[in-house]
Order: structure tokens, then C-alpha cells, then sequence
């Protein structure tokens, strides 16, 4: 069947932004991202305060992945096959009008989950086709500066959604109603945007692989991937720092609560220089992509994460600590409600902690970009995705479950080491078969 491409004049002397399909399409992405992070903190606030177990709120973080699994597959295969503006438009309808659905009614905890499932499967056609439209409206040699925009894009919108959106209208104004209100009309205002886009004409497309390896929609992405040894060990990086995500999601409203002593929507301001790192280590990495050889990158971007990560995890001691110092005695003095030297120390560690993310993220997407055909990125991302989604189904339901019963220092320390040991299997295995000159890919 036929597949979009988006027309786009080069353009070389403006900078991506300056062009109107790309700028279109990144408000596109920020208005969705605003709204969907407002609304995927705020179903958190409300089942933590409800509850109160970090199990609960881990399994909201699971419903809100589980359709990544299945859903993400389908949409993948969609955004490759229909028209990628089309399905990002329905995609952010359908996700606005579940969200006004949401605010007319009421319920409780049970209708959280609900919204949650059903929320995040219509997310999967609006990221997917979104995702595969980003190589399509950019030249292939700007592909690492506009993964760089992208992800800066993802960092700001997720500042306003957490640090902006949710804690204004749910706490100031005490008002779910009002949020999910306001997130429904950014959801459409994404349907609308991603129309001016740019105009579309289609070509005609091949399936990855000789005729006896065809099957069926579902796998495309997974052959695709296991063909090339360098797509699949970057798969493996993103999938192993996406599922780190995933787990701590549902560990820090538990870890706001019980390390840094604050309510949980104050406390998600205390961890938003992330963002700010977020957006220089896209910079950055960017700038390195290309310069720097990619086990390089990735190695220095897992050590960074998985050290910062026992660093933030560690936060109390390490500031009481640095406290004793004359330099860092003023720790001790900082007092604004529950706000204390620890949360000043947490601030310092996540911006680099976002950073690192950024390095790794952008490492193994530019390889992805790179070697896997045009026609075939939403189903290779969209694979990705559940690939994410399995890999933390289970460990993320254990740590909400052992942060209840250890609390949740020991369980983040395991997840730090886990993902360090993980990702230091995957690079050794990389360079041994880049020595061997092995051109086979894993099975």
C-alpha cells in the first residue's frame, strides 16, 4: 500500500524551526505533550491520594504502557500505511474527547485506570504517526538537530504539563474537571496544527526482506530491527532507558513523599531541571551524534545516568553529609516548609540526570533514523515502544510493590545497578561482534 512523504523545499540556510512545516509540526507535539503529561500526572496525584501505596500508582504507570504492547504495534503499522496527518488528527480527536468525556463525570479509582487504558491506546496512533513523520519533513543530514528539537520539545512540554498545567488547575483551582477540560482542548488544537503541516503525495513503498521472511503487519518492525545489528543494540538502549522511566514513574511519587518530605505535585517542581538538562544534553548530543563514535556516546551516557541515579536515590545522606562541609554548611540552613537542604541537593543531581537521558536518547535514535528505510519508521519506534512495555510490565508492578514493603530507596538503588548491568552486556556484545566483523543479527 501507499505511504505519505511529505514534501518539504530544501532549505538549507534556515534553521529547522524557521520552517513552517517543521515549526507547525513541533507545536503540534508540544500542545499533545502538554496535555497528555497534565493529565498522566494528575490521574497520579488523584490515585495517590486516594490510596497512597506506591503500588497503586505503579500500576497506573503500567495501564497507561500496557497498550504500547498491542495498540502500538497497530498504530505503527497505520502511521506507515495511511496518511500520517490523518491519523495523528484522529489520534488527538479521539484523546480530546475522551478527556471532556472524563471532566462531565465522576468516579473513583477504578475509572482512573479506565481513562488511563483508553487514553494511552489513542495515544499510540498520534505518537506513531507523529514519529514517523519527523524523518519525512526534515533532510536526512538534519535528522540528529531535529531528533535534538524533538526531544527538547518533549522536555518543555512536559515541564508545563507537571510543573504548570496539572498543579494549577488541580491545586489551585481544585478543579479535575477543569484540567481534563483544558487538556481535551489542547488535544484538538494538536488535530488541528498538525494539518498545516505541509502538503502530501504518496509513493509507492517495499516491505523490509526477501519474500520467504514476510509475515504478518506485527513483526515488520521486529525484522527490521533484528537485520541490523547496530539498530538492534541502539533498540536495546532505548528500551532499557525507556524502561527505566517507566519503573521510576511509578516510584516517585512514593520517593517525593517519603525522601524529600513534600506533597507530591510540590515535589514534581523540585525534580523539573531535568527538563532544563533535557534540553542541553539535546544540544549537546546533537552536536556529538555524528562526531563522536556511538558506543562512545551511549557507554558515557549509561555510566553518567546509572551514577546520578544512586546519587538522587541517596539524596538525604549525601546532603547531610556535604552539610558538615564548611562550603556546604549553608544545606543546613535552608528551611521553607518541608523544603530543605536534600531538595536543593535533588534539584542539582536531575539536571544532569537529564542530561545523560538526553546523550542516550539521542545516540540510538540517530542510528534508527539512519539505517532503517523511511517507509518503516513508525512500525520500528512503534516496536520499540512495546518493547519498553514488556521489559517493564513486571518490574514495575515488583518496586511499587517492594517501595510498600523495603520503602523506596533500596528499590531505586536496585533499578540504578540493574539498568548499569543491563547496558554493559549490551555494549560488550556490541563491540564484540564490531571485532569479529560479524554482520548477523541477534535472534
Amino acid at each position: 500500500m501507499p505511504a505519505d512523504v511529505l514534501v518539504q523545499p530544501s532549505s538549507p540556510a534556515l534553521g529547522l524551526l524557521q520552517r513552517r512545516s517543521f515549526r507547525m509540526y513541533s507545536y503540534a507535539r508540544f500542545w499533545s505533550r502538554v496535555a497528555q503529561n497534565g493529565v498522566n500526572f494528575a490521574l497520579v496525584l488523584l490515585i495517590v491520594e486516594k490510596t497512597g501505596l506506591a503500588a497503586m500508582s505503579s500500576l497506573l504507570v503500567l495501564a497507561l504502557v500496557i497498550p504500547s504492547t498491542v495498540a502500538g504495534i497497530v498504530a505503527g503499522a497505520a502511521a506507515d500505511r495511511f496518511p500520517k496527518r490523518l491519523v495523528s488528527s484522529l489520534g488527538d480527536a479521539a484523546r480530546g474527547a475522551i478527556c471532556i468525556v472524563f471532566a462531565q463525570g465522576t468516579g473513583g479509582v477504578v475509572s482512573f485506570y479506565i481513562v488511563a487504558v483508553i487514553l494511552s491506546t489513542a495515544t499510540q496512533f498520534a505518537t506513531a504517526a507523529q514519529g514517523a513523520m519527523g524523518p519525512l519533513i526534515v533532510e536526512r543530514h538534519e535528522l540528529t538537530r531535529a531528533n535534538a528539537i524533538n526531544q527538547a520539545v518533549g522536555g518543555a512540554a512536559q515541564l508545563a504539563g507537571l510543573g504548570i498545567l496539572t498543579p494549577i488547575l488541580l491545586r489551585l483551582f481544585d478543579s479535575p474537571a477543569l484540567l481534563f477540560w483544558t487538556a481535551g482542548a489542547l488535544f484538538f488544537l494538536s488535530a488541528i496544527q498538525i494539518q498545516f503541516v505541509g502538503r502530501v503525495r504518496s509513493v509507492r513503498t517495499e516491505e523490509v526482506g526477501e519474500p520467504p521472511d514476510v509475515g504478518g503487519f506485527w513483526t515488520v518492525g521486529w525484522r527490521a530491527i533484528q537485520r541490523d545489528p547496530a539498530v538492534w543494540h541502539a533498540i536495546v538502549e532505548l528500551t532499557l532507558i525507556g524502561a527505566t522511566l517507566i519503573i521510576l514513574g511509578g516510584l516517585l511519587p512514593t520517593y517525593i513523599s517519603e525522601v524529600l518530605d513534600l506533597p507530591v505535585d510540590i515535589g514534581a517542581l523540585i525534580l523539573s531541571p531535568a527538563a532544563a538538562g533535557v534540553a542541553l544534553g539535546l544540544r549537546v548530543a546533537g552536536f556529538l551524534a555524528r562526531r563522536v563514535p556511538h558506543a562512545a556516546l551511549s557507554t558515557a551516557g549509561f555510566a553518567s545516568f546509572v551514577v546520578l541515579l544512586l546519587a538522587l536515590t541517596f539524596v538525604q545522606p549525601e546532603a547531610s553529609f556535604l552539610a558538615g562541609f564548611g562550603m556546604f554548611a549553608w544545606l543546613d540552613k535552608v528551611h521553607i516548609g518541608s523544603f530543605d537542604g536534600t531538595g536543593v541537593l535533588a534539584m542539582a543531581i536531575t539536571a544532569p540526570l537529564g542530561f545523560s537521558f538526553a546523550i542516550v536518547s539521542v545516540a540510538g535514535n540517530t542510528v534508527v533514523n539512519d539505517r532503517i528505510p523511511m517507509h518503516l519508521q513508525g512500525r520500528v519506534q512503534a516496536t520499540q515502544g512495546a518493547l519498553a512495555a514488556i521489559a517493564s510490565s513486571l518490574p514495575v508492578l515488583v518496586a511499587g510493590f517492594l517501595a510498600d514493603l523495603l520503602t523506596v530507596v533500596p528499590v531505586m538503588a536496585m533499578v540504578a545497578l540493574g539498568i548499569g548491568a543491563a547496558a554493559v552486556v549490551n555494549l560488550r556484545a556490541a563491540l564484540r561482534e564490531r571485532s569479529e566483523g560479524s554482520t548477523e543479527a541477534p535472534v
